[in-house]
C-alpha cells in the first residue's frame, strides 16, 4: 500500500467483522466514541503492538509507555519553603550587591577614561551604582525576556 496515500487520507480500508462477540463489544464501546473509525483506529493501537510481538517476536512499545510519565508530586514543608525563600532573598541581595559594584566600576572607569576622574567619596558613597546607559536596553530587554516565559 502506497505510505503517501495513506498520509494523505486518499485511500480507504473496509473490514468484515464476523465475530459477534467482538461485534458486542463494539457495540457497548461506541457510544464512548464520535465515530466507529476512531473507534476500530483506537482498538488497532492497542492490539496490533501486541499481535506484533506474538507473530513476529518485536516488542513494540505502546503509545502511553512513550509518554513521559507523571511527575510523582511530594509536599514541601512550610519550613522548608520558609528556608528557600530566604536563601532566594539571601541571592537577590547578592546579586544586587554584585551588580552595584560593577557598575559602580564600569562607571568610574569610564569616567577615568574620559579623562574626569571622580572624587573618592561619590565613588565609596554608591553614587555610581546606576546601571551604565549602554546595558540599560539590553537588562530592560531580558527582563521582559523572563517575564514572557
Amino acid at each position: 500500500m502506497n505510505r503517501n496515500a495513506i498520509l494523505s487520507g486518499n485511500t480507504r480500508q473496509y473490514i468484515s467483522v464476523t465475530d459477534c462477540y467482538m461485534l458486542e463489544m463494539i457495540e457497548k464501546l461506541l457510544p464512548h466514541y464520535k465515530s466507529f473509525n476512531r473507534l476500530v483506529n483506537d482498538a488497532l493501537q492497542y492490539g496490533l503492538p501486541m499481535l506484533m510481538e506474538s507473530k513476529l517476536g518485536d516488542r513494540v512499545q505502546l503509545e502511553e509507555e512513550k509518554r513521559p510519565q507523571p511527575i510523582e508530586v511530594k509536599t514541601v514543608s512550610d519550613e522548608s519553603i520558609a528556608e528557600i525563600v530566604k536563601l532566594l532573598q539571601e541571592i537577590v541581595m547578592n546579586t544586587t550587591i554584585n551588580k552595584s559594584v560593577l557598575c559602580s566600576l564600569f562607571n568610574a572607569k569610564s569616567s577615568e577614561l574620559k579623562g574626569k576622574p571622580i572624587p573618592a567619596e561619590k565613588f565609596d558613597s554608591g553614587a555610581m551604582r546606576d546601571t551604565p546607559t549602554c546595558f540599560m536596553k539590553y537588562e530592560i530587554d531580558m527582563l521582559n525576556a523572563m517575564d514572557n516565559d
